[in-house]
C-alpha cells in the first residue's frame, strides 16, 4: 500500500481593517521575515493614506532583522503594536483564521494545493469581519461558498 502523500502547505499573511471589516491577504510558500516584508507592503500599499496601527503576535518574523528594517523606514506612518506572548485572544484576525480553517475543513479533505489556495482566497475575499456588531464575521456578498470554491 502506498504511503500517505507528502504534506503540502502555503502561509496565508493577512490584516483586518477593524472599522471596515475587509480582509487584506497574500499567500506565500513559507513563513519569514521577507515574505512577510512584502505583505506589509501589500498592506501600506492597500491603505495608502493616513497613519496606521498594525497589531501583531510575538512570532520571530515579525521582528527579524528585515522586518525590523521595516517597521523604522515606515515609522513615520506606520506603528507596530505589540500583543503579550501567548494572546491570541486579543488579536481579533484570529477569528477571522478560526472562520477560514472552519470553512474550508468543513467536510473535505483537499488533495490538491492550488484549489485549496484559490479556495482560500475566495473565502478571504468575501468576508466581512465587523466584531463590534452582533453578527461578528459574515460573507459578502450572498454566494454559496462551496460553489465558488
Amino acid at each position: 500500500m502506498p504511503a500517505a502523500g507528502e504534506d503540502k502547505k502555503f502561509v496565508v499573511y493577512g490584516g483586518l481593517d477593524y472599522a471596515t471589516g475587509r480582509v487584506v491577504w497574500c499567500t506565500d510558500a513559507s513563513k519569514n521575515g521577507a515574505t512577510f516584508v512584502r505583505f506589509l507592503d501589500q498592506l501600506a500599499e492597500a491603505f495608502p493614506d493616513g497613519r496606521m496601527v498594525v497589531v501583531l503576535d510575538n512570532v520571530g518574523y515579525h521582528n527579524s532583522h528585515e522586518v525590523r528594517r521595516w517597521w523604522v523606514a515606515h515609522q513615520d506612518r506606520i506603528r507596530p503594536v505589540w500583543l503579550p506572548a501567548y494572546s491570541p485572544e486579543l488579536n481579533l484576525i484570529e477569528r477571522v483564521w478560526r472562520h477560514l480553517k472552519d470553512k474550508l475543513s468543513n467536510h473535505r479533505w483537499w488533495a490538491d494545493l492550488p484549489a485549496l489556495e484559490h479556495a482560500t482566497g475566495v473565502l478571504l475575499d468575501c468576508i466581512d469581519a465587523r466584531f463590534h456588531r452582533p453578527e461578528g464575521i459574515t460573507l459578502r456578498p450572498a454566494q454559496n461558498f462551496c460553489e465558488v470554491a
